[in-house]
């Protein structure tokens, strides 16, 4: 979902941020999520690093949301329970749809989560565009006790820290950091057929995210991609949630091969 797309949209949703943050300020227990905020500033961070919010599984958004900002300045969970009820209420009343306030909200409330916790930062923890190389991406997982390397073409493999090990690369010519998971086949001889059929039901199950089948010299390959643009930076909190609902997502389409048509290697 783009927040911003057309003028009107975008005119839309400022409006509906106002309304929120007018609504939260009224109400003393809940005012301190946005302390030093303005919504030119969260505004602004949308437009920045909505790129960066991942698709969720469809029951994520049926469910209360977590907290994404650091420990040390989150809010208590009735007060955050609070602030979801609110901003829901207020894009109801900015005139969106019931069925798109569930996406939405949670779209939102991960950006302003990021927005303060830029504000709380001591360090500067967003990358300049052009500054971005795979070996910043690969620093950045080892330093958040996930384990990766530089693979001979420049991509980083990600593995132990991961749910399941995938590639990232960055793409300097797009300005796109894209993750790519890939299920070898048990054998050579695997039928394609079959693959696919297992890709199918793998789409029906994470609809959040595409699967395909690409043939390879040594079989069928179950191979899924995600593209993040990163022309306005990248945050480097967002990016590895990404990176971890990524791999989470390729582990869980890998579960569900129970006839071993592919080699899973953290079984």
């Amino acid at each position: 979902m783009q927040l911003m797309d057309t003028p009107d949209n975008k005119e839309k949703l400022v409006d509906a941020i106002k309304l929120f943050y007018d609504n939260v300020m009224e109400q003393k227990d809940l005012r301190h999520f946005f302390f030093g905020m303005t919504v030119d500033k969260l505004v602004k961070d949308i437009e920045l690093y909505q790129d960066f919010v991942m698709p969720k599984p469809d029951r994520f958004y049926r469910e209360s949301f977590s907290q994404t900002a650091p420990s040390a300045i989150q809010i208590k969970a009735p007060q955050f329970d609070e602030l979801q009820i609110t901003l829901q209420t207020s894009l109801r009343s900015g005139g969106y749809l019931k069925s798109q306030i569930p996406v939405l909200s949670a779209m939102l409330l991960e950006l302003f989560e990021e927005s303060r916790a830029q504000m709380a930062d001591e360090n500067i923890k967003v990358w300049k565009a052009f500054e971005v190389t795979n070996q910043m991406v690969s620093d950045l997982y080892n330093a958040n006790r996930t384990d990766a390397r530089l693979e001979k073409n420049g991509d980083v493999y990600g593995s132990r820290g991961f749910f399941y090990p995938f590639w990232t690369r960055v793409a300097g010519d797009t300005k796109q950091i894209i993750f790519i998971g890939q299920g070898f086949p048990s054998s050579v001889d695997t039928p394609v057929d079959a693959v696919e059929a297992f890709c199918k039901q793998v789409n029906d199950k994470f609809a959040h995210q595409k699967f395909s089948v690409r043939q390879s010299p040594k079989g069928p390959v179950l191979f899924a991609r995600h593209a993040i643009s990163y022309t306005n930076g990248v945050p480097t909190r967002m990016l590895m949630r990404g990176a971890k609902l990524f791999a989470t997502t390729f582990e869980g389409a890998m579960n569900l091969d129970t006839d071993k048509l592919l080699k899973n290697i953290i079984r």
